[in-house]
């Protein structure tokens, strides 16, 4: 969503932003071997500024002050040469990064709580349309506040690939950190050693994994055969990985080969099994955006910067089960401004509630830049 718009929002927010590049710069995460990384921003003006290096924070701390983006980026990759284009970097690792974003959750509720924004004027609708009511602009943004279900469920689901990742693949908590995206979802940076030097290919063998992606009858002991199909379970049983998630889906262990029978003949045999399970696997799997974590030269939003599509912070999370994401990532300061709202809303942050009507509103500058971000309102100067 473009920002454009309005010059008054843009110098507004980088103001705010500034201030907190500024006076709580310890709050931004370091990247690790950070000389090797490539930086990257996004200005208030849509621009992309990429292939930076910094030698240690303080350098990277003074840009950001100077520069004041909407949005800052760290490769997830180390390289010899990071200012070089991405043909000539030398890449020579990266972490391991999930990412698990809202809409992919497709939440029943989030018709409630969406608001469809015109990139070319900056009117607002609550309906999904075609063009623009105004100006019949034809790019049209969602723009999404997040509610207490949407917020749970998230957090279920980055629980959900936590499991994955200690069960099934053996990574430690300490190799495990955990992020609020800063605007409807959470990033997980996994540091370990063993998977940073995988290529793209390998990564996207993981994302298969954790998704639920390509699981076959013969994974489960259901084996075709020339008059239809046997069942033979596997020797190492049905306790461990996609097995025991698979057995549990169906109600069976290793001694019902009879059920396992009658449920595939249940289902019209071994082809129409197969799409069952495999429905029942996807349904099983996590919701990850596969395309962050299979790309090995991907700038990804640094941890303890602001997110330019909301105003919140990308912030650790150390206990996700009490962790509020609305309370933790708002940290712009709270002084009284004024905006002109395009919607009627009820928003919660920073531990207070707001009832906000289409009208002029006076508003802590945390929650106004929040509206402004979202694209549903425009501040008054």
């Amino acid at each position: 969503m473009s920002l454009k718009t309005s010059s008054d929002n843009s110098s507004f927010l980088k103001g705010l932003f500034r201030e907190y590049y500024f006076k709580d710069s310890n709050s931004l995460g370091t990247p690790s071997m950070i000389e090797k990384r490539e930086f990257g921003y996004m200005s208030f003006d849509s621009i992309m500024v990429r292939h930076l290096s910094f030698r240690n924070k303080k350098e990277l701390i003074a840009r950001l002050v100077q520069e004041s983006p909407s949005d800052v980026y760290c490769s997830n990759g180390y390289y010899k040469f990071p200012t070089n284009s991405v043909q000539s970097k030398e890449w020579e690792g990266a972490d391991l990064i999930f990412d698990i974003d809202l809409k992919d959750l497709n939440m029943p509720c989030s018709s409630e709580h969406s608001f469809y924004v015109c990139d070319q004027c900056g009117a607002c609708n609550v309906s999904f349309l075609n063009a623009c009511t105004v100006c019949l602009g034809r790019k049209i943004s969602r723009s999404t506040i997040p509610c207490r279900k949407c917020l749970i469920s998230l957090k279920k689901e980055t629980q959900r690939l936590i499991e994955f990742l200690h069960g099934d693949l053996g990574i430690a908590d300490g190799s495990i950190e955990i992020f609020f995206s800063g605007n409807a979802g959470y990033h997980i940076h996994v540091s370990d050693s063993e998977f940073k030097t995988l290529d793209s290919r390998a990564r996207s063998d993981l994302v298969d994994y954790i998704c639920g992606n390509g699981i076959m009858n013969e994974s489960i002991g259901v084996r075709k055969s020339k008059n239809g199909f046997y069942i033979k379970f596997p020797k190492s049983g049905m306790v461990f990985g996609w097995r025991r998630r698979v057995a549990s889906e169906f109600g069976i262990n290793q001694s019902s080969i009879s059920k396992l029978k009658r449920i595939v003949e249940s289902n019209g045999g071994y082809s129409q099994f197969k799409d069952d399970l495999s429905a029942k696997a996807k349904s099983i799997g996590v919701r990850i955006d596969p395309h962050v974590t299979t790309d090995i030269h991907r700038i990804f939003r640094m941890p303890g910067t602001i997110n330019g599509k909301s105003s919140l912070l990308k912030v650790k999370s150390t206990n996700l089960e009490t962790f509020n994401p609305l309370d933790s990532a708002c940290v712009l300061d709270d002084r009284q401004v004024y905006i002109r709202s395009k919607v009627n809303l009820k928003l919660y942050l920073h531990e207070n509630y707001f009832r906000i009507k289409n009208s002029i509103e006076r508003l802590p500058a945390y929650a106004a830049a929040y509206m402004i971000c979202k694209g549903l309102a425009d501040f008054i100067k």
